[in-house]
């Protein structure tokens, strides 16, 4: 009988530090996904509009090559923070997994973790595509594609159709091979 309430008090440990560190990454994650945007808006309403006007009124004028840098530097630091992302998306899967796997053995039919892996499989709902991996995909591959355009339009004078065009292909390609990478990362 000792040996079995010792055993259960153990996994009642584990559980709660799986619980523990699955909240915090997830809280971390969710900072970040709604930090991004944000510094993201703040670094252009920084740019000084001047030199942004004067390089977008003079088509074929070669742009200014320090935004372009800069923009271009802001763009690929949104997909390195994609990567972080990924690698948060993957260990949040791992800990529902041994969550869901502690909750089994601790008798726990409705736990957090089942209530994880209940949402991830239900595919009753048309809402099911729109989980969390869906939208950290986007709101990265629009941060991408924001900073894409900025480089575009004032860093190497494009046309605004053509970086409209440009930015929305770019972001939509990364936000598709994303998401599938992802979601095979993640697979069952």
């Amino acid at each position: 009988m000792k040996n079995v309430v010792g055993n259960q008090q153990a996994l009642l440990v584990a559980y709660a530090e799986v619980s523990k560190s699955y909240h915090a990454i997830d809280e971390f994650r969710m900072k970040l996904l709604g930090l991004l945007p944000l510094a993201s808006l703040v670094g252009v309403f920084l740019i000084d509009k001047d030199k942004l006007l004067a390089a977008s009124a003079v088509p074929g004028s070669g742009g200014n090559e320090l935004l372009g840098f800069a923009a271009i530097f802001a763009a690929m630091l949104t997909l390195a923070l994609f990567g972080y992302e990924v690698r948060g998306i993957r260990r949040c899967h791992n800990l529902i997994t041994e969550g869901k796997h502690l909750e089994e053995e601790l008798g726990i039919g409705h736990g957090q973790f089942h209530v994880c892996e209940e949402e991830h499989q239900n595919t009753e709902t048309f809402l099911q595509p729109l989980n969390a991996k869906l939208i950290a995909c986007l709101v990265y591959s629009l941060v991408f594609a924001g900073w894409f355009f900025i480089a575009l339009r004032f860093g190497f004078a494009q046309t605004a159709s053509t970086c409209v065009m440009s930015a929305t292909g770019i972001g939509v390609v990364i936000a598709s091979i994303s998401y599938a990478l992802v979601r095979k990362l993640t697979a069952p």
